[in-house]
């Protein structure tokens, strides 16, 4: 195989791989979790889902805005889309 056609592969084999990394809280959107929320959580320093998946309702309703039902939604996608994540990078 020459070198411009392994340079030409390179491109996909990186936009694979970034697919597989942490999934931005962004992604919460999806999920039906208001754009406002997602910025008052990444304003508290919760840019992934991961993160927000792990972290405990006592610490999210401190967040200015996030009210117990809106932290108890989030949890649960968080903790939906982290497990749906997980999921995903156990299979071949």
């Amino acid at each position: 195989m020459s070198q411009a056609s392994q340079a030409s592969q390179a491109p996909e084999g990186e936009d694979e791989y970034q697919t597989t990394g942490p999934l931005l809280v962004a992604k919460l959107t999806e999920a039906g979790i208001h754009p406002n929320d997602i910025k008052k959580l990444t304003g508290a320093g919760l840019h992934t889902v991961e993160a927000v998946a792990f972290t405990p309702k006592k610490n999210l309703v401190t967040i200015k805005g996030i009210s117990d039902q809106k932290a108890d939604k989030i949890l649960e996608e968080g903790e939906f889309e982290q497990s749906d994540f997980s999921f995903l990078l156990q299979t071949p």
